[in-house]
C-alpha cells in the first residue's frame, strides 16, 4: 500500500464506521408510518420504538464510556458494529412493536459503543493527530451519516417489492463488513494503559461544578432547541409527510429528513471552518434566529399543506439546528477543569438524548387529542420560546465573562 494511502486508511474506515453507525440509525424514520398501518398501532407507541433507542444509547455513555481505554478502540468499535449489524437483522424479521423496540435497544447500545470509542480513534489515528479535525470529523458525521442513512433507506424502500425487509439488509451487510475492516486495516491506538477493567466499568458520574453551571444551563437550552426538532421529524417525519399530502412517501419523509440533517452537517462544518467555534454569542443567536424562522415557514407550510414549502423550511431548520448544536457542545466544556470534564460532557449527552427521544413521543401522545397539526405548532412554539430566551441571556453583557454563569442560574 502507497505510505500516503496506508497512513490514511485506519483514519477512513473508522470514518465510515461512525458514518454507518449513524445511518443505522435513521433507517428506520420512513417506515415508521407503515409499521403503524400494519400492525395497527398507535402513533405515541411508534414513537415510544423510536425513544427507546435514544435511552439505549445513554447506556455506553455512562457506563463503558471508558471501556476502550482499558481494552482498545478496536474490540469496542468491532463489538459497537456488530450490534448494528444485528440490530439491523432484528429488524427485518420484527413481526411487531416488541420486536423493533428490542432491536432498537440493542442498536442504541452498539452505537453508544461506536460513538466513544470512535469518536476517540478519530483523533488518534488522524496522521497528524489533529483533534480539531478529528472532532470536526465527528461532529459533521453525526448529521450527515443519519442524512445518508435516511435517504438510502427512503430510496431501497421505494424501490424494492419488501420495503420493510432490505434497507436494514444492506446496512447489515455493510455493518457486519465493517467488523472484519476494523480488524484486518485498523491499528491500537489505546489499551493497556492506566485504566484498569474495574475501573472502566464503573459509572461516570453526572455532575456539573457549581462555577461552570451557569453555562451549562445555556449549553442544554442550546441542545434542547437542536436536538428536540431533529427527534420529532426523526420519530413523526413519516407522519408529518402522510397528513401533508394525504398519502404516504418513502422518498418525501427521507427528503424532509435528509434535508434537516445534511443542513445542520453543513452549517457546522463551514461555521467551524470560517469562525472557529469560540464566537459563541453570534452562533447561538444565529442558530436561533435559524431555528425560529424555519419553525414558522415550515408551520406555514404544514397549514398551506406545501410539501415544497415543508422541505425548503428544513432547510433553514436544519441550519439553525447545526449551529445551536456545535455552540452547545463546545459551551459545554467551556471552563470546565480536565478532571471533571468526562462526568460534565456525560450530563451534557443525557440531556441531549432525553431531548432527541421525549418531545416526539409527547408530539405523538398531543396528537391524539389535538391532532398532528395541532401538536407540530404547539411543540414547535415552545422550542422556539426556548432558542429566543437562550439568545437573550446570551446577549446580554458579560453573559460569558470568565466562562460562567451567563445564565445567572449557579443553583439550577
Amino acid at each position: 500500500m502507497p505510505p500516503l494511502l496506508h497512513r490514511w486508511t485506519p483514519f477512513a474506515v473508522i470514518v465510515l464506521v461512525v458514518l454507518f453507525a449513524l445511518m443505522s440509525s435513521a433507517t428506520p424514520s420512513p417506515l415508521y408510518v407503515d409499521y403503524q398501518a400494519l400492525w395497527g398501532t398507535s402513533g405515541t407507541m411508534i414513537t415510544v420504538v423510536f425513544a427507546a433507542y435514544c435511552v439505549a444509547v445513554l447506556v455506553p455513555l455512562i457506563f463503558l464510556g471508558r471501556l476502550s481505554d482499558a481494552v482498545g478502540r478496536r474490540p469496542v468499535v468491532m463489538a459497537g458494529m456488530a450490534l448494528v449489524g444485528l440490530s439491523m437483522v432484528g429488524m427485518a424479521l420484527s413481526t411487531g412493536v416488541g420486536g423493533l423496540i428490542a432491536a432498537r435497544v440493542i442498536q442504541g447500545v452498539g452505537v453508544g459503543l461506536v460513538t466513544g470509542a470512535a469518536g476517540a480513534a478519530l483523533v488518534e489515528l488522524h496522521p497528524r493527530r489533529d483533534a480539531r479535525i478529528g472532532a470536526l470529523v465527528n461532529g459533521t458525521t453525526l448529521n450527515s451519516g443519519m442524512a445518508v442513512g435516511v435517504l438510502l433507506a427512503g430510496f431501497i424502500a421505494a424501490w424494492s417489492a419488501q420495503p420493510l425487509v432490505y434497507p436494514y439488509v444492506v446496512i447489515a451487510a455493510v455493518s457486519f463488513a465493517l467488523v472484519v475492516a476494523v480488524a484486518v486495516l485498523v491499528p491500537e491506538t489505546a489499551g493497556g494503559g492506566t485504566t484498569t477493567l474495574r475501573q472502566a466499568l464503573r459509572p461516570q458520574r453526572l455532575s456539573v461544578p457549581p462555577a461552570a453551571r451557569g453555562t451549562f444551563v445555556l449549553a442544554s437550552m442550546c441542545v434542547v432547541v437542536s436536538w428536540s426538532v431533529g427527534g420529532v421529524y426523526l420519530g413523526l417525519g413519516g407522519a408529518l409527510v402522510k397528513d401533508l399530502m394525504g398519502r404516504s412517501d418513502y422518498l418525501v419523509t427521507a427528503m424532509v429528513i435528509a434535508t434537516l440533517q445534511g443542513a445542520s452537517a453543513v452549517s457546522q462544518l463551514v461555521w467551524n471552518l470560517r469562525f472557529g467555534t469560540d464566537d459563541h454569542r453570534r452562533g447561538v443567536v444565529w442558530g436561533s434566529v435559524l431555528v425560529v424562522s424555519g419553525l414558522a415557514a415550515a408551520s406555514l407550510a404544514v397549514a398551506l399543506r406545501s410539501a415544497a414549502g415543508f422541505v425548503s423550511a428544513m432547510a433553514v431548520v436544519g441550519l439553525g439546528m447545526g449551529l445551536t448544536f456545535l455552540m452547545a457542545s463546545t459551551l459545554a466544556a467551556r471552563g470546565v477543569p480536565d478532571e471533571v470534564r468526562g462526568s460534565v460532557l456525560s450530563t451534557f449527552f443525557v440531556v441531549a438524548y432525553l431531548a432527541l427521544g421525549l418531545p416526539a413521543v409527547l408530539a405523538a401522545f398531543l396528537s391524539e387529542f389535538l391532532g398532528l397539526t395541532g401538536a407540530y405548532h404547539l411543540l414547535a412554539a415552545v422550542v422556539a420560546l426556548i432558542a429566543i430566551t437562550a439568545t437573550v441571556i446570551i446577549s446580554r453583557p458579560g453573559a460569558l465573562d470568565g466562562g460562567s454563569d451567563p445564565a445567572s442560574g449557579a443553583q439550577a
